[in-house]
């Protein structure tokens, strides 16, 4: 029986690579970064302009067109994003119909998180091409936002996958597949 797979979770955790992963696999790839930027360049709508009310009708809009697609054409689904959270998987009519995983790096240290996002970034990534200063905020806002993502999986019961730092992630993302491909 084909899957649906929700890879949350926080900035440079290894969302998108294990998506990709998944995808060599035979999975078919969503990926909301560039569902959005399609969105916003193509019809010039810009999603902070968006009430959370139609953010989430859109994420839960493409969540069951993934499950319809996967149980109808026996298809397996990645589905890539960031921007929502366990309380929005919560909230989802046919959560019980999809996997979910959001990959964080809650015990990283803000050094290590720095190595992660210079380490895994690509040289057109946006984040490759900010200054230092900025590169720091990110830092801090990602340091931050590993807490957040712990407390709010443990609230609504969602896998919380430590994806580490350096050599430790590919073992962690490894694993992963594994377990999502058996």
């Amino acid at each position: 029986m084909a899957k649906v797979v929700i890879l949350g979770g926080n900035a440079r955790s290894g969302k998108t690579t294990l998506a990709y992963m998944l995808q060599k696999e035979g999975f078919n790839r969503i990926s909301f970064d560039l569902l959005n930027t399609y969105i916003e360049d193509g019809l010039n709508i810009n999603f902070d302009d968006l009430s959370e009310e139609k953010k989430f009708n859109y994420f839960e809009s493409v969540v069951n067109e993934a499950i319809n697609e996967s149980e109808n054409e026996d298809i397996n689904i990645v589905i890539d994003m960031y921007d929502y959270l366990p309380a929005d998987i919560d909230k989802l009519q046919n959560k019980n119909k999809v996997e979910v995983y959001f990959l964080a790096y809650p015990e990283c240290t803000k050094e290590e998180i720095k190595y992660n996002v210079v380490h895994y970034a690509k040289p057109t990534d946006w984040i490759a091409q900010v200054n230092e200063e900025y590169l720091n905020s990110c830092v801090d806002r990602f340091f931050d936002r590993n807490k957040m993502l712990v407390e709010e999986c443990d609230k609504y019961n969602v896998t919380l996958v430590d994806t580490k730092s350096g050599d430790e992630r590919k073992e962690v993302l490894n694993n992963l597949l594994n377990k999502i491909l058996n």
